[in-house]
């Protein structure tokens, strides 16, 4: 306890040393003279000589005089403009007229030579068909088992029609069911005659797809 306080002494003391020292320092400094000011001379500065003008010498006798220039000559006047005759008049007024009444020919565009001209659209197709009474074609013999056994139907068909009006490769698209209906319609179709399709005026094969009714009321 004894060593620290004397440590904590020694300490106020070197302190209390330092902050005298500063105060004397602070004291002795000496205070700042105001600035004064520089002295001013005279000069005198003498005036610039005048300017030496002398007179020119007189022009000497083989000095030639310039020639008079000669005075451009007036411009002639314009003659008067010659009035037209009456028949000019009346020969330009004619001309106007046939001008004014006869109509503008348009130039017809030409064709251009490097693009070809689109195609014609294909001609619609009239699809063939089965009905009608020119062709003759008999109705499918309804089966006598069929008919005892009460069975009846629709049968749907495909067939591909030549341009001759036969049938060919004849198909069964839809069942009624019952294949005795089945076969008796296909059979019946083979042997039938067809109006071919048409595009435009010629004819052309084609599919064509219809339904073939058993009905026992009509048996």
């Amino acid at each position: 306890m004894e060593s620290s306080f004397s440590r904590y002494a020694m300490l106020a003391a070197i302190t209390a040393g330092h902050v005298g020292l500063l105060l004397s320092m602070s004291h002795a400094a000496q205070p700042a003279q105001p600035p004064q000011p520089l002295p001013m001379e005279m000069v005198t500065i003498p005036a610039p000589p005048a300017p030496d003008i002398r007179p020119q010498p007189p022009a000497t006798a083989k000095t030639a005089s310039p020639k008079p220039r000669k005075a451009a000559p007036a411009p002639r006047p314009l003659p008067a403009p010659a009035k037209p005759s009456p028949k000019a008049i009346t020969t330009d007024t004619r001309a106007e007229a046939v001008t004014s009444k006869t109509p503008a020919v348009a130039e017809a565009p030409v064709a251009s030579r490097s693009e070809p001209a689109p195609p014609a659209p294909p001609a619609p197709v009239v699809p063939p068909t089965h009905a009608g009474g020119h062709l003759d074609n008999p109705r499918p013999v309804y089966p006598p088992l069929s008919i005892e056994l009460g069975e009846s139907g629709r049968v749907g068909l495909r067939v591909v029609v030549t341009t001759e009006g036969r049938a060919i490769d004849v198909s069964l698209s839809q069942s009624s069911g019952f294949p005795r209906l089945d076969r008796a319609a296909l059979q019946a179709v083979r042997n039938w005659r067809f109006r071919p399709a048409m595009r435009g005026n010629v004819p052309i094969q084609y599919p064509h797809s219809f339904f073939i009714e058993f009905d026992l009321s009509k048996a």
